[in-house]
C-alpha cells in the first residue's frame, strides 16, 4: 500500500548480495533464531554476514586468536571473572564452544 509523501524503507545491501542470497540469508536467519532465540538478531546478521564474506583462512585465523591465553591472566584467572566486575548483579556466561 502506497501513501502518498511517504517512502518505503529501502534497507541497504552492503555487500551487493542478488535476490537469490538475499532470500538465502532471510532464511538462514529465520533458522538461527529458532535455533539460538536468545541471540539478538542485530548479532545473528553480523555472524552471518562475516561468515558468507571473509576466506575460510580469516575466519580460522580468528579462531586461532580466541584459543590463544587470556590478555590479563595475571590480573583475573578467567575471562569470567572479568566480566562479573562489570555487573556483579547480571554474571555473564561464556562458554567454549
Amino acid at each position: 500500500m502506497e501513501v502518498n509523501g511517504l517512502e518505503r524503507i529501502k534497507h541497504t545491501n552492503v555487500f551487493n548480495y542478488t535476490e537469490d542470497q538475499l532470500a538465502e540469508k532471510k532464511l538462514a536467519l529465520h533458522n538461527l533464531s529458532i535455533i539460538y532465540p536468545d541471540v539478538n538478531k542485530y548479532y545473528a546478521e553480523l555472524v552471518y554476514d562475516m561468515c558468507m564474506n571473509t576466506s575460510q583462512e580469516e575466519i580460522d585465523i580468528l579462531k586461532e586468536k580466541c584459543l590463544q591465553p587470556f590478555k590479563y591472566k595475571e590480573r583475573y584467572s578467567t575471562l569470567q571473572e572479568e566480566l562479573d566486575l562489570v555487573k556483579p548483579h547480571e554474571p555473564i556466561i561464556v562458554t567454549t564452544e
